[in-house]
């Protein structure tokens, strides 16, 4: 049996990291959403280390996923986390535990959760031709599919782009995996019970309906599926880069 989150963390950091400066535990076992199969993030500060790395180790029973940063690289991470609206540095920083160092990153945190709330840029009037393009076409590959064992994957492929596209047209940062949906369902739930609720109507019985005719409904207010005049590079681009 594993034993305790924190306890096993500081451990760790100790044994592995013993220069480090400061050091946070973040992610579901912070949140109270620890599950028998969660592991530990921990993001760890150490001016020892020569680059930034992402590393995994196995410790007491836990997978432990450590952020190792110093205070001249954390930066860039912030930065592109801003970038591509995936706040996963950010949220681990601005929401997690501090084990080691409070002194130390106490502006970092505060950075992290200044940019949080702040959100990502909106996108502009390229970005979502783009995303409205895709979504057209994804919709196109998934209604035409007669093979059911493409069609799953097609549907999945949709429904990431149809949670992305819901969270990103309402200014709300997106995520990975689980995070997609926790995010959609945090913004807006009506929304979220939607697209959960078209999925299980195909992978549960097989019916296209629901899912296709929800990804026509969502489009509607954005000028709907975009096909012909779709254009990226060149001069079909440069009247599209102003912000929604």
């Amino acid at each position: 049996m594993r034993g305790s989150a924190e306890e096993t963390a500081r451990r760790f950091i100790r044994r592995e990291f013993p220069a480090c400066e400061a050091a946070l535990l973040a992610g579901s076992t912070v949140q109270g959403e620890a599950t028998p199969s969660s592991d530990l993030d921990l993001v760890i500060f150490d001016e020892s280390q020569q680059s930034p790395f992402r590393r995994t180790y196995q410790s007491e029973g836990w997978i432990i996923e450590a952020f190792v940063l110093t205070k001249e690289t954390y930066r860039y991470f912030f930065d592109l986390a801003v970038e591509t609206a995936i706040p996963s540095l950010l949220r681990m920083c601005a929401e997690g535990r501090i084990l080691f160092g409070a002194e130390e990153v106490r502006g970092i945190v505060a950075e992290a959760r200044s940019d949080l709330l702040a959100g990502p840029p909106p996108w502009s009037r390229q970005e979502l031709r783009q995303a409205r393009y895709g979504l057209g076409e994804s919709l196109a590959d998934f209604e035409g599919c007669p093979r059911r064992e493409e069609a799953l994957f097609i549907a999945a492929k949709l429904a990431e782009q149809l949670a992305a596209f819901a969270l990103r047209t309402r200014g709300e940062w997106l995520g990975d995996g689980k995070w997609l949906q926790r995010g959609l369902q945090r913004c807006d739930a009506a929304a979220a019970g939607e697209l959960h609720a078209a999925l299980e109507a195909y992978y549960g019985s097989g019916h296209k309906e629901p899912l296709a005719a929800l990804t026509r409904r969502w489009l509607t207010p954005f000028g709907g599926i975009l096909s012909e005049g779709y254009a990226e590079g060149g001069s079909g681009e440069e009247e599209e880069t102003e912000e929604l």
